[in-house]
């Protein structure tokens, strides 16, 4: 059973939507509302998953003695190179995706730390 509920955009609204729903592969606007509101209520609970263990070998890596690893680079500059690279990724991701991470992930921190190197 289908039901019709019209909707009312203000004219900001309306131009995010619009915007996000140009770069999208959505062939119709309607599908892409659906598409967006649904996939934000469903937590992408493989991508956090992944993203969680791969950032706990990184700071395995970053925790192992030094003497271990003598060619490897300062950890200072690797943990800024992942800060920035958590950025850039929450950056390109739909909004959906970087308000599970933000679960996780205090993204206002990690900019923080980047400012103050």
């Amino acid at each position: 059973m289908s039901k019709y509920v019209p909707l009312r955009f203000n004219d900001m609204e309306e131009a995010a939507l619009l915007r996000l729903f140009a770069v999208s592969n959505d062939k119709a606007l309607g599908t892409h509302i659906k598409r967006v509101y649904f996939d934000a209520s469903q937590p992408n609970t493989q991508a956090l998953q992944a993203l969680r263990l791969e950032m706990e070998r990184m700071c395995d890596v970053l925790a192992a003695p030094r003497v271990a690893r003598p060619l490897a680079g300062d950890p200072e500059l690797v943990l800024s190179l992942l800060c920035g690279t958590y950025l850039m990724v929450r950056r390109s991701v739909g909004e959906s995706v970087r308000v599970q991470a933000d679960q996780f992930v205090d993204a206002s921190a990690v900019e923080l730390y980047l400012r103050g190197r």
